[in-house]
């Protein structure tokens, strides 16, 4: 299984759908800053899984959760924004609480920053932005229980 994971568009809608085609993803996951431009890809790819969480960027969209706990292929991933988290002042917080509730992947976004490392069984990633600036976005693939995860920073 592939996902896509994507955060921080805001109002870049052309970027996502450029980082679906190019992938050909299973699932797509965007983790705020903009959630609601998730939904073109939602229109374009209407038969797609796609979930959004919350960006602090996303105060008034209250339809979507501040993070999920997914389970794909029986792999358990953390998905939210990271504001929440300080991810901006340091990782711990974020590790602490994927590994309370027995995530094998934290996702977050908020720093524009790519970011993605295993440690002792945790992947951490942030796909960065998805933006007009060097977009960039992050992979994640699960075979027979396997995850990998990486981040793409070509340009779309």
């Amino acid at each position: 299984m592939k996902i896509l994971v994507l955060s921080d568009s805001h109002r870049e809608e052309e970027y996502l759908l450029a980082a679906v085609r190019q992938e050909k993803p299973d699932a797509v996951i965007h983790l705020g800053d903009h959630a609601a431009d998730a939904l073109v890809i939602e229109r374009e790819y209407p038969r797609l899984p796609l979930c959004r969480v919350r960006g602090n960027c996303d105060r008034y969209d209250t339809d979507v959760q501040d993070e999920v706990l997914l389970t794909w292929e029986g792999v358990k991933i953390l998905a939210t924004h990271g504001h929440r988290y300080g991810v901006k002042t340091g990782l711990l917080t974020l590790c602490y609480a994927a590994l309370q509730q027995g995530a094998q992947v934290a996702l977050f976004g908020h720093t524009h920053v790519p970011y993605c490392e295993e440690s002792e069984g945790l992947w951490l990633l942030n796909p960065g932005a998805c933006g007009r600036f060097l977009p960039t976005y992050g992979i994640i693939e699960i075979n027979n229980g396997t995850v990998r995860c990486r981040v793409m920073e070509e340009a779309l």
